[in-house]
């Protein structure tokens, strides 16, 4: 099972992508997007191989206005050698890779326009796939579109453009999904019927959207997988678990790994990974699922100061936790879990704030000393925000070059 994210990630930090406005549009802003944009990529697929993640969704947003005639930039061509080096990279580390178009990518539109860009949008992300070295296993994930009045109709338009508006490389890549309020998994598997299109099972809009409900979910996860031909690779779903505090649908910041191995353990998939902590969640799920001790000792150090500035007794129990081998994953998630959803607390962010600059207290000189005094002053006495002193010792990890803190989740 590779388990893997979506488009951004929170550690890599060239890895922001870029896009402009249109009215500031220009071939030279463009050529500098498109650059920095694929150096992001490029970051991030370094980051996925030095850490085994081996699935990864490419955001839509890599090539600025990809798909409007806007863009007259033929960036294949201009960029080919730059994506030739990642085109390598995801291949030869064996990285599935995948697209998901936005919610303005409709095909069942009444609006003829909008079916056009819609068909546009799709040769886009084709090209992305391709140019990266995307065989047919290589995914582009979209919803049925809206229903109009009348869903029946709204599945023949669907079923009518896939057919005949279509090209042969967009449906080598097409996959359709369940959404959370239109059309159920049922839906998608009737449409896949009709024309042979392979199914991705999303959890949580299964949740919001049911269907089925006389079948078990073994049954229900094999009729999935039957959509799925030999040379689409294994089946890919979509998981996710639902933010409490928010509406229907909205993800969480990061899984429950309780709840993702009730959900998925029992199955031979692949598992895109819907969640806000993005990379954070698909390490433990990896981590997990390969009882990878030695990157559950790397992670433990990258928690640490973010634990402590929570709890310090979870800090405790954790460290008497590694004080045994081998240590139990999931023992370790759910303590950290449990105290990354703790309130802040003034005193125990002093603390590990402290802990931070002793890092530095040593080696700089008395002016930042005074800073840092002063600042930490500031904020005991809650007259500044903690964002100001950690921005303050963040930028002293950079400038003397401590990886530890660097590579922490603590900033």
């Amino acid at each position: 099972m590779r388990v893997g994210y979506a488009c951004l990630n929170l550690d890599v930090f060239e890895s922001n992508f870029k896009t402009l406005r249109l009215s500031s549009l220009s071939d030279e802003k463009l050529l500098v997007l498109i650059e920095h944009n694929l150096s992001a990529l490029e970051a991030i697929v370094d980051y996925n191989i030095k850490h085994k993640i081996e699935l990864f969704r490419i955001t839509s947003s890599l090539i600025p206005f990809g798909s409007l005639h806007v863009n007259q930039i033929d960036w294949k061509d201009v960029f080919k050698d730059k994506l030739l080096i990642i085109k390598s990279k995801i291949v030869s580390s064996g990285m599935r890779i995948s697209v998901h178009p936005g919610q303005f990518t409709v095909l069942n539109s009444l609006d003829e326009n909008v079916v056009l860009s819609s068909i546009l949008e799709l040769e886009y992300h084709t090209d992305i796939l391709e140019s990266l070295g995307g065989t047919q296993e290589s995914k582009m994930i979209l919803h049925v579109g809206g229903v109009y009045g009348d869903k029946d109709l709204a599945i023949v338009r669907f079923i009518d453009v896939y057919q005949n508006r279509l090209s042969e490389r967009i449906k080598r890549h097409l996959v359709i999904e369940n959404d959370d309020r239109l059309f159920t998994l049922l839906d998608v598997l009737n449409i896949s019927g009709v024309i042979n299109i392979p199914v991705i099972y999303d959890n949580l809009h299964h949740e919001i959207n049911p269907s089925l409900e006389d079948l078990s979910k073994d049954e229900i996860m094999a009729r999935v997988f039957g959509t799925w031909g030999v040379l689409d690779g294994k089946p890919k779903v979509h998981y996710s678990e639902q933010d409490s505090s928010k509406r229907p649908g909205a993800h969480s910041y990061t899984i429950d790994l309780n709840h993702f191995i009730k959900e998925v353990s029992n199955y031979d998939m692949d598992v895109m990974l819907e969640v806000k902590d993005k990379n954070r969640s698909a390490l433990k799920a990896n981590i997990y699922l390969k009882d990878d001790q030695k990157e559950l000792e790397k992670e433990w150090a990258r928690y640490k100061y973010a634990v402590m500035a929570k709890s310090q007794a979870h800090y405790n129990d954790l460290r008497k936790l590694f004080s045994v081998k081998p240590v139990d994953v999931l023992s370790f998630y759910n303590s950290v879990d449990e105290a990354m959803k703790m309130d802040d607390r003034v005193m125990q962010n002093v603390n590990a704030l402290q802990h931070v600059w002793g890092y530095f207290k040593k080696v700089v000189d008395e002016k930042t000393k005074l800073k840092y005094m002063s600042l930490i002053d500031d904020y005991t006495h809650e007259l500044i925000d903690l964002k100001k002193v950690k921005r303050f010792l963040f930028k002293l990890s950079v400038e003397h070059e401590v990886i530890y803190l660097l590579d922490s989740y603590y900033f």
